[in-house]
């Protein structure tokens, strides 16, 4: 329901609208982290694309290939430790243009 505001800036908020992945186990039962995220504003996606805006691991420098794809996008990967404390403050959406 939310536009997506684009990539993650490290030392910042998460946005409603973000496009979220996950690569590899998480020590958080997936469907859980997914439901929080869905639940804060955010939107799950299931691979990698020049429009995801984070990518969850809990190993940023693994070769994977959502890894290397997110980085090959600019995309920032974070661990899930990260996005658990971020999650707990996910700033509003941006208003469209000439909404009050």
């Amino acid at each position: 329901p939310y536009p997506n505001p684009g990539h993650y800036v490290p030392g910042g908020p998460l946005v409603q609208g973000m496009r979220v992945a996950f690569s590899g186990d998480t020590s958080t039962d997936r469907e859980i982290l997914e439901d929080r995220a869905t639940e804060a504003g955010l939107h799950i996606a299931s691979s990698v694309s020049r429009l995801t805006s984070l990518l969850v691991t809990n190993d940023p420098d693994a070769a994977t290939s959502k890894v290397l794809r997110a980085r090959g996008f600019g995309t920032p990967v974070i661990d899930e430790a990260a996005f658990t404390q971020l999650l707990r403050d996910v700033a509003p959406a941006p208003r469209p243009t000439g909404q009050p």
